[in-house]
């Protein structure tokens, strides 16, 4: 099977805006609350922490790949390889794991890790994109030698500084 095209695997979107939104609720909130300078402060750096965390690790597209091999994200960057780089991949609950010759790197889908269990279609994600990555291996090392994927971007969403904007200004707003 073939795929020239781009896949792309990202976690769940809908888990990740929302815990950003919590997130920056209940910071703002204990920003809101809190009485002195310096407690306003230190609640505003935890929700920037949070937020910068999710991102990283919640809202960045995880897995893109083609006959020419894959990108990899995870929280230590974007790891790009041909797919006679790649030695091995497997699976292990709700990540899918890849040894290139920079070591082991991992995948994970979502962060609950129960959620993934709830339904049979998040259970066997993992094992689904296992298979359609062994495809893509083969058929990229039975054809002719392609790069990998361009590195995707990475640049935060609007919507995440927007986010970030309106819990410093609750907390902001707690001191007038």
């Amino acid at each position: 099977m073939s795929q020239r095209q781009l896949q792309v695997v990202r976690p769940n979107q809908v888990v990740g805006w929302s815990a950003a939104v919590v997130a920056v609720g209940a910071a703002g909130t204990a920003g809101f609350l809190s009485d002195p300078l310096w407690m306003r402060l230190l609640w505003t750096g935890v929700m920037l922490l949070l937020l910068e965390e999710l991102w990283r690790y919640d809202l960045r597209p995880r897995l893109l790949w083609n006959d020419g091999g894959l990108v990899l994200v995870d929280g230590r960057g974007v790891h790009r390889h041909t797919w006679a780089e790649v030695k091995a991949i497997g699976v292990r609950d709700n990540r899918v794991s890849v040894r290139t010759p920079d070591g082991v790197l991992e995948a994970r889908f979502d962060r609950p890790w129960w959620l993934a269990r709830v339904h049979r279609s998040t259970r066997d994600l993992p094992v689904t994109i296992e298979a359609r990555l062994r495809a893509a291996q083969d058929a990229g090392l039975a054809g002719s030698a392609q790069e990998p994927p361009p590195a995707p971007r990475v640049r935060r969403p609007v919507p995440l500084y927007l986010l970030a904007a309106a819990g410093v200004l609750v907390v902001a707003l707690a001191s007038v």
